[in-house]
């Protein structure tokens, strides 16, 4: 039987694996992301990213890590209101709407009808979707 092991660091056997095929294919996937952010004039995402590696890292060393992107520039980018904007902010840094909910002190009815509406102004087909545009910054009115 196959237990999961806690915070157990990736077992010798799987590092061959990691290093040939996923860390290359990583690279070359941001390499493109990169591409495109500097011929598309989104300067952000540089930030962005720079502000991700410092959040796996903190979240690595034990500290709390932080939302990115800011909360003003989603509202701005996206057409949020600012409600909406914290929610999209919360949610994409880990929170799930229940505790979106608890932190905000309102109800999980009114976080989901919130998503909805992001969703709608985002143009997403669902929460993955809404994670890609809002991250990498595409385009809400392209369908």
């Amino acid at each position: 039987m196959n237990k999961r092991r806690g915070n157990h660091r990736l077992d010798a056997r799987v590092w061959p694996d990691i290093l040939e095929r996923l860390v290359p294919a990583t690279d070359k996937r941001l390499a493109e992301i990169m591409d495109w952010a500097r011929a598309n004039d989104q300067q952000w995402l540089f930030s962005f990213l720079d502000a991700r590696a410092a959040a796996l890292l903190a979240r690595e060393q034990g500290l709390a890590p932080r939302a990115i992107p800011p909360v003003d520039y989603l509202a701005t980018r996206f057409g949020l209101t600012a409600a909406q904007a914290r929610v999209l902010s919360a949610f994409l840094g880990g929170q799930s709407l229940k505790e979106i909910a608890q932190m905000q002190g309102v109800s999980i009815t009114t976080i989901r009808t919130h998503f909805v509406q992001i969703r709608s102004k985002l143009g997403a087909r669902d929460q993955v979707d809404v994670v890609r545009i809002a991250l990498l910054g595409g385009d809400p009115d392209a369908s």
